[in-house]
């Protein structure tokens, strides 16, 4: 939701609203909607109740400018083939879900229905980060031959993001930052597997 509200008086410290911005995302990601108060934020932040307030009015308006300033880095993809780049947007997913993003992200999810309005923007950057970025480099690879005409690219990337995430949920995946080696090992099964059924087409 666009901010429509006409400031004025002396410009902000845009210093400040980082701090604010950042410690409500963290608090946010610790303690949900319900603890996320000025107290809370302004403990984290280390930035004065009042100060907060000449920026933000409520609560609500914080965790909204929130979520809009929240970054989604894409998936940076060096692979040479369709397999390659997967294997990369599989770690791109992994990296996302152990760091204090991922975090964000799975309180975003469990409290999305509480407020549709205010999350389903958020979700929407997340899918064109995650999924819409990534479809034209499998349509590439299936007008190249690399995979069957009859792959669905949508599913294929559903597929692969999908269980990157269910592994980090359930404690399949480990971590890209712990043991580098065997994330990509975990992200190579993954994408070998799903492409066992995504092959080119036999002569």
């Amino acid at each position: 939701m666009a901010d429509t509200r006409q400031r004025t008086g002396r410009p902000r410290d845009p210093e400040i609203n980082a701090r604010v911005l950042m410690a409500a995302q963290r608090v946010y990601a610790a303690s949900g909607r319900a603890g996320l108060t000025f107290d809370a934020v302004a403990r984290e932040s280390g930035v004065g109740k009042p100060a907060i307030y000449r920026r933000w009015s409520s609560a609500d308006e914080l965790l909204d400018e929130a979520l809009r300033s929240h970054v989604l880095e894409p998936a940076q993809t060096d692979g040479t083939d369709i397999r390659g780049h997967l294997r990369e947007i599989a770690l791109s997913v992994l990296r996302l879900m152990f760091s204090d993003q991922g975090s964000f992200v799975l309180r975003v999810s469990a409290e999305r229905a509480s407020q549709p309005a205010v999350f389903d923007q958020y979700f929407e950057r997340l899918r064109t980060v995650i999924h819409v970025g990534n479809r034209g480099l499998v349509q590439a690879a299936i007008e190249r031959g690399e995979l069957s005409d009859r792959c669905d690219a949508d599913v294929l990337l559903q597929a692969i993001t999908g269980s990157a995430l269910v592994g980090t949920l359930m404690g399949f995946a480990p971590s890209p930052f712990d043991d580098p080696l065997a994330a990509e090992s975990y992200c190579e099964r993954v994408v070998d597997q799903a492409l066992r059924g995504a092959g080119p087409s036999s002569a």
